[in-house]
């Protein structure tokens, strides 16, 4: 499962992974990858404000454990 498909389980919560996981579903050029890289370059590419930006991390980091990606 990669990133989007997992965060979009997450859109109907009332916290910052829920906003995320709005945003991303109305991104119709959101990357279908799990890769954090480029997940961040899209991020940048589109202007994400620097509280986006640390929410994607911590959120990416809560995907890797669960989904035990190292």
């Amino acid at each position: 499962m990669n990133f989007k498909e997992w965060l979009m389980h997450f859109k109907d919560v009332n916290r910052p992974i829920g906003d995320l996981a709005k945003d991303v579903a109305v991104d119709d050029h959101f990357p279908i990858s799990s890769d954090k890289e480029e997940i961040k370059e899209h991020l940048e590419k589109y202007n994400a404000s620097e509280t986006v930006m640390d929410i994607f991390e911590c959120v990416y980091d809560f995907y890797k454990v669960e989904k035990h990606i190292y």
